[in-house]
């Protein structure tokens, strides 16, 4: 949620109680503020510094933190590191007087909305240095003020040298993370009990790409394709190629025309959409749509059909309100086993005295070592997960 607006249900005398005993308070959007909220007419409401709404949510942030750093003690470094970093808001402002003057924020548009978000960046990430903010983990994913904040607002920071910080991003990172399960369960011959397995297996190292070049079925060609290229472009072809009807070939064998990809069309949506949907529509949902199933959905099960099989497996097996969950979860604690664990320790014995900062999937890096930090990463993919340093699957972003 990038911006929430509530209504407190005040008590008989409309003063706050938070009195032990008292009833529990109520947060809704009434119709006037749904309505202000749809026509960007919005309005923010504070509580004032020092009150108990404010010392509560201070409170919360603490235990959160502690309770993050008690249950991952590596964490504390990065708390450490964000506390280091400074904030150049005059480049900020030049980044907000570009958005406003062009309206738009790379592909998409600059509202009023993106303006106070922007502006909810500043704040926090000016203020890192004073250690209150939100660092909170739920034991696959670090949340925090940098995680939050828009790209450009990060690009920002500064580390304790004066040195900008830009990203060394894992391309595909989920899909790549995805791959990792599919050869760890091809090695063990898993068909059940998908999510204990490879939840047993975070630490793992194993050789995908090894795996993808010995072996010859749909599980290896999906690897080769999202270690060789970029595989949003790839299922593209496959969804923009796809037909329900039957052909028939010159040797009078009949073929779904599906099969074939359609070079002659290219990616023109905006990646990052067509990421979302990618990871909608092949990775996750299969057991919360039974009819209108997506085009993309049809081509890449006709294409993969054991990847899906796993996929239909782990979600099939999950007891989770949302199927997807199970899955999700595998990824995200492989992706994050690797960057907040072997890569920041890969990085740190090269540089122990520099500042580092992680968002999901990439790290924030200083400027002036970014190239070796780069290579750095990619060797430490390599040991990982056997895939070649020289791949570059780790680039500046």
């Amino acid at each position: 949620i990038d911006l929430g607006v509530v209504e407190m249900q005040s008590t008989s005398s409309s003063k706050e109680s938070y009195l032990a005993g008292k009833r529990g308070k109520g947060y809704r959007l009434n119709e006037g503020l749904r309505k202000a909220v749809l026509s960007e007419n919005i309005i923010a409401y504070w509580s004032a510094q020092g009150s108990t709404l404010s010392r509560r949510l201070k409170r919360l942030w603490i235990e959160l933190r502690e309770e993050a750093l008690q249950g991952l003690p590596l964490l504390k470094r990065e708390y450490d590191w964000l506390r280091k970093l400074s904030f150049d808001t005059n480049r900020s402002e030049d980044y907000k007087v570009q958005f406003e003057a062009t309206g738009t924020r790379g592909s998409m548009p600059f509202t009023k909305r993106s303006s106070i978000r922007l502006d909810s960046d500043v704040f926090a990430l000016s203020r890192l240095h004073e250690g209150d903010f939100l660092f909170t983990f739920n034991g696959s994913r670090l949340t925090t003020a940098v995680t939050g904040a828009m790209r450009e607002m990060r690009k920002c920071l500064l580390d304790s040298r004066g040195e900008y910080l830009v990203e060394l991003d894992l391309r595909s990172s989920q899909i790549v993370f995805l791959c990792k399960a599919l050869v760890l369960c091809e090695k063990h011959s898993i068909k059940s009990n998908y999510h204990s397995f490879l939840m047993s297996h975070i630490t793992s190292d194993i050789d995908i790409f090894k795996y993808s070049q010995s072996k010859r079925d749909d599980d290896a060609m999906f690897i080769q394709q999202v270690l060789a290229g970029d595989i949003y472009t790839v299922l593209y072809h496959l969804e923009a190629g796809y037909s329900a009807e039957w052909s028939v070939g010159p040797d009078g064998i009949p073929f779904k025309s599906s099969s074939r990809m359609s070079l002659d069309k290219f990616l023109t949506k905006d990646r990052g959409s067509y990421k979302k949907q990618v990871l909608s529509d092949s990775l996750f949902n299969y057991y919360t749509r039974t009819k209108n199933i997506p085009t993309l959905a049809r081509a890449f099960e006709e294409s993969y059909l054991t990847v899906v099989e796993f996929l239909k497996g782990i979600a099939g097996e999950s007891l989770n309100t949302r199927r997807s969950t199970d899955l999700a979860e595998v990824t995200q604690s492989y992706e994050s086993y690797f960057f907040h664990g072997l890569g920041l320790d890969a990085l740190v014995q090269a540089y122990p005295d520099r500042e580092f900062y992680v968002v999901h999937d990439c790290v924030g890096a200083p400027e002036d070592i970014a190239d070796e930090c780069q290579q750095i990463l990619n060797k430490a993919l390599e040991r990982h997960l056997g895939i070649p340093a020289g791949l570059i699957l780790i680039s500046v972003d």
